[in-house]
């Protein structure tokens, strides 16, 4: 097997080159580079030929005998300094970015390679132009900021879109005019049609009726196709609801869609069916807890949920009862409740503990409707477990930071007995002002809660000055 011989110092064979004379190699020379210097050891510029096309010598701060290093930016004179050592250990030439500076416009970036001259204590750098270069990933740069900006209007765009497409009330699908294929609804329609988005999306509309009622279906939407007007049609689901389809012709860049509006038929008694069907079975198989009561709180029914966290074995044992005989403050909790929702027609997420058979207690999350429209009237309770909401928050700070704050600013200042005289006042006040926010400002439902008299409780409210001028004391 032949030898093959290392090629790693030099790449180009000097008997290759020892045909050439002087003026030849000064034209390979112009040719392989945009700018040739000859620079000294140490930097100095001893001869130098540009290209036509390259910004002239001032610009580029070149001339004979200066340094070299003071026509670069401050960031390229380390560059030189390795190129030029490079050349003078003779090592295979390694090209480096090296700035030109210029006062007028901006920097001039330039490709450069160094060998040692031809001549001892020289060295030839050659140059290429890189401003194309730099040229063109400024258009790439230009481009993709473009890109990003139109891409995040698009976002932007889009959220628009989404949020009014779900904020309607009506039911909404949006349809391929040509081929009268689903692109898009909101969860009116999906529900409507019992489906969703990933499931209908590239479907027939027309294959969610009933069979009698597609073509029906299909005639009126390319008549809107080919007309531009718009149609109403009535027309039957699949599941049995009719519904009237109206629909529009509109244009977006060069895609020609139908709107379709879904109202359901009002003569139609399907969707009333579908309630009382699907209410008792909300009511017997939900995931939380449900009470039904009279006016005065007596429970009259209450759902499976509720009889797991009473503990209760059957229904029947619980009506007549009281409801406030599971509830963490009884009555107190009770009469807030009735009266909210007596006044409001609703109370949201009222915060207690719900007692057990047993005397287990949990912590529970209620919302009250009055159901004044019923016969007779009376109270719905839905009731929901907060035991592992209440883990996840973690134990209550009983008082604010500025108020320990406060406290422990006292030490060293004040008696043990002062600072707790301060501290009790401060848990005090906060326990009250709980109270008072619990009830609505009703006072005597406050003070109930608190286990206080009424007198106790304006006290205490002159106290801490939480009595405003004109309150009455009743």
């Amino acid at each position: 097997m032949s030898e093959v011989k290392s090629t790693s110092r030099q790449f180009v064979d000097p008997e290759w080159l020892s045909g050439y004379d002087l003026a030849r190699m000064g034209q390979i020379v112009g040719a392989a580079a945009d700018l040739a210097l000859i620079v000294s050891h140490d930097g100095a510029v001893l001869e130098y030929t540009m290209a036509p096309d390259l910004p002239t010598a001032k610009a580029l701060g070149l001339a004979i005998g200066i340094q070299l290093h003071a026509s670069l930016t401050e960031e390229s004179r380390p560059k030189l300094d390795a190129l030029l050592a490079q050349a003078r250990n003779d090592a295979p030439p390694f090209g480096r970015e090296i700035n030109h500076r210029d006062h007028g416009q901006g920097e001039h970036p330039f490709r450069y390679s160094a060998v040692p001259g031809a001549k001892p204590g020289q060295i030839l750098i050659l140059g290429r132009d890189l401003r194309p270069i730099a040229q063109l990933q400024n258009r790439l740069v230009s481009a993709q900021m473009a890109l990003e900006e139109d891409y995040e209007r698009f976002r932007q765009v889009e959220g628009r879109y989404r949020v009014l497409l779900e904020t309607v009330p009506y039911a909404l699908v949006l349809l391929a005019a040509d081929h009268q294929t689903v692109i898009d609804a909101n969860m009116a329609a999906l529900r409507l049609l019992r489906r969703d988005l990933p499931g209908i999306s590239g479907d027939g509309f027309a294959a969610h009726f009933s069979f009698e009622d597609q073509r029906t279906l299909t005639d009126a939407l390319s008549s809107v196709r080919a007309t531009g007007q718009t149609a109403t049609v009535t027309v039957e689901l699949r599941h049995g609801m009719k519904v009237a389809v109206e629909a529009a012709l509109f244009r977006a860049a060069a895609s020609t869609l139908l709107l379709c509006r879904l109202l359901p038929d009002t003569s139609d008694a399907g969707t009333a069916d579908f309630a009382q069907e699907a209410l008792p079975s909300l009511f017997r198989n939900g995931g939380d807890a449900i009470v039904l009561t009279d006016q005065r709180g007596r429970i009259q029914r209450g759902n499976d949920a509720f009889l797991s966290l009473t503990g209760i074995a059957l229904e029947e044992n619980l009506r007549g009862q009281s409801l406030d005989a599971y509830l963490g403050r009884g009555s107190v909790d009770l009469n807030v409740m009735l009266s909210k929702a007596s006044e409001h027609g609703r109370m949201k997420m009222y915060a207690t503990t719900l007692l057990g058979r047993f005397g287990a207690s949990v912590p529970v999350e209620i919302s009250v409707t009055h159901l004044a429209d019923t016969v007779p009237p009376g109270f719905g309770f839905v009731i929901r477990d907060a035991s592992r909401a209440v883990s996840a928050r973690g134990t209550a700070q009983a008082v604010s930071r500025d108020s320990v704050a406060h406290v422990m600013e006292l030490v060293g200042s004040a008696p043990l007995k002062d600072l707790v005289r301060s501290t009790t006042d401060v848990v005090e006040r906060m326990c009250i002002e709980a109270a008072l926010e619990l009830t609505g400002n009703n006072r005597a439902s406050a003070a109930e809660m608190l286990g206080l008299s009424r007198q106790s409780l304006y006290v205490k409210l002159r106290k801490f000055g939480m009595v405003r001028p004109g309150d009455d004391e009743e």
